[in-house]
């Protein structure tokens, strides 16, 4: 019995070993395959890391070759970066960032923004792990276009907004952006006096302030609480800080590529610089402007008509070569709105420019000196397969002049269908008081940008027009107004101004540079 006893135990003890030999066995396995699974995603992290800084460090150095065309002393220019797209770009960063691939994008780049497409691909074995790899591309853009074609309003040194316009749209401010609710106007010559603090300026977009989060993005007057809540709620206002600077516009840059002139013509050499080229040269036998050919040409006034030439008449032969005009130029005209003048090719005025009545626009337009809208009524062109709008690029001071004083503002029909830009350092100054405003397209100044909106239903007949200012300010107290819709300054963005030929975009010296985020490619 005993001997039995003891079979039975060694038998025990026999399985009982088998079984924690198993074990040990599988334990051992399964830590082997824990210790294997822990360094085959250890590669795959060191895989991961290593592909995203390789296109971090492709767009950082990408980013220091394109702040060479910024600055006040830039080494380089967005014609020289885009005429030799691979000693500029592509080779740099090929010895730079070895494991990257630099590809321009054709199909995503035109004359003004080249799109390349950057890959990485790194791949790593670690002794008989299976080979890890991993491909990432991320599309980068450099743009030379303007960064005010951006925006609905905007200034490159402050925006003031006094009163309460309607604006929908993004606001660039590089200082503070100042608001109050004051607006400031005069009458018969005198000035006037208005506050409301319950009309809200109302912006359905962003306002941009280049400041520190640390610093005040506001500066107000009137308003007892100055935050957010000096906007209309209605309007959804972002009040951001931005360290994307706007780049400043190069206005000399820019002529004297649309001229074709080397870019580094000084400004007060331009009209000599031209009239010494192989341009095609003519002076006008009498004060009017008629339709021309479509070759580049410029175009002197008669001795007798003040150095002015005037255009009553269409220019509806699209052309990209501009039409040259060798001192003031006046447009005018008294056809209908539902048949406006209509100028489709480019213009460049070596002075000062005049544009008054219905006139519609598929153009761009230069002026060396001041530029004035007249009471004018500034259309875009839907019968053009080209340029829709204006863009009006102008040297000196921008002057808008409305005489549809105490009229009803219009909610449908732009007024000014363009975008303005002045780059005067002087402060620009725009008045819808008692007149109105609606602006479709963007204004934005290299000075001050100040704007005076009143916010009440002012519609008056001529024969009741307020005989004073004292008048004038009782009038607008009784009919003053907190809905957004009754504001006397309305502005909407125009994005179709980005689908105009970009030949016709104005090419900015300085590059910027836009990034998309990685996305990977499977092998």
């Amino acid at each position: 019995m005993r001997k039995s006893e003891e079979g039975y135990t060694l038998l025990f003890v026999l399985v009982t070993l088998t079984v924690l030999s198993v074990l040990a066995v599988a334990t051992i396995g399964i830590s082997l395959q824990s210790n294997r699974l822990t360094e085959i995603r250890e590669t795959d992290i060191d895989v991961e890391t290593t592909t995203q800084n390789d296109l971090d460090l492709a767009v950082a150095s990408l980013q220091n070759i394109v702040s060479k065309t910024t600055g006040t002393s830039p080494t380089t220019s967005s014609q020289a970066l885009f005429e030799n797209l691979d000693n500029s770009i592509v080779l740099p960063l090929k010895s730079i960032v070895p494991n990257v691939t630099v590809k321009l994008n054709e199909t995503a780049s035109n004359v003004r923004v080249k799109a390349f497409d950057l890959t990485a691909t790194v791949s790593k074995q670690k002794g008989d792990q299976p080979t890890i790899k991993k491909t990432y591309r991320q599309r980068v853009y450099l743009s030379a276009i303007p960064s005010f074609l951006y925006y609905t309003l905007g200034s490159d040194d402050q925006v003031i907004l006094n009163g309460a316009p309607l604006i929908e749209g993004n606001i660039f401010s590089r200082n503070a952006l100042q608001a109050t609710a004051t607006p400031i106007f005069k009458y018969n010559n005198e000035d006037g006096t208005f506050t409301n603090t319950k009309a809200l300026p109302y912006i359905a977009g962003q306002v941009r302030v280049f400041q520190e989060k640390t610093q005040p993005l506001l500066k107000c007057g009137d308003y007892l609480v100055c935050d957010k809540t000096i906007f209309d709620p209605k309007g959804a206002t972002e009040l951001v800080s931005t360290k994307e600077t706007l780049v400043p516009f190069d206005f000399d840059y820019a002529l004297n590529d649309f001229l074709k002139l080397p870019v580094n013509t000084p400004f007060t050499q331009v009209a000599s610089a031209l009239k010494n080229s192989s341009i095609p040269q003519s002076i006008l036998t009498g004060p009017f402007l008629t339709e021309l050919d479509t070759k580049r040409q410029m175009i002197s006034p008669a001795l007798n008509t003040g150095n002015t030439v005037t255009l009553t008449d269409d220019l509806v032969q699209e052309t990209l070569e501009p039409l040259i005009i060798n001192g003031n130029l006046t447009i005018s005209s008294l056809n209908p709105l539902t048949q406006p003048l209509e100028i489709k090719r480019p213009l460049v005025v070596l002075g000062n420019l005049l544009i008054r009545g219905n006139v519609g626009f598929a153009t761009t337009i230069y002026a060396t000196g001041t530029s004035r809208l007249d009471d004018a009524n500034i259309q875009g062109l839907t019968s053009t397969a080209k340029q829709n709008t204006l863009i009006l690029l102008s040297k000196g001071n921008l002057v808008i002049n409305r005489v549809n004083k105490f009229s009803t503002p219009q909610t449908t029909t732009p007024d000014l269908n363009a975008f303005l830009y002045s780059d005067d350092d002087q402060k620009n100054t725009i008045y819808s008081v008692g007149s109105t405003m609606n602006v479709r397209g963007g204004i934005f100044t290299k000075g001050e940008l100040e704007v005076n909106a009143y916010r009440g239903k002012l519609s008056l007949p001529e024969n009741a027009f307020p005989a004073n200012v004292t008048e004038l300010e009782k009038l607008m107290v009784a009919n003053k107004s907190p809905d957004f819709e009754a504001s006397r300054l309305r502005m909407a963005y125009d994005a179709t101004v980005l689908k105009n030929p970009t030949a016709l975009l104005p090419l900015n010296r300085a590059v910027q540079l836009y990034v998309e985020t990685p996305k990977r490619i499977q092998p």
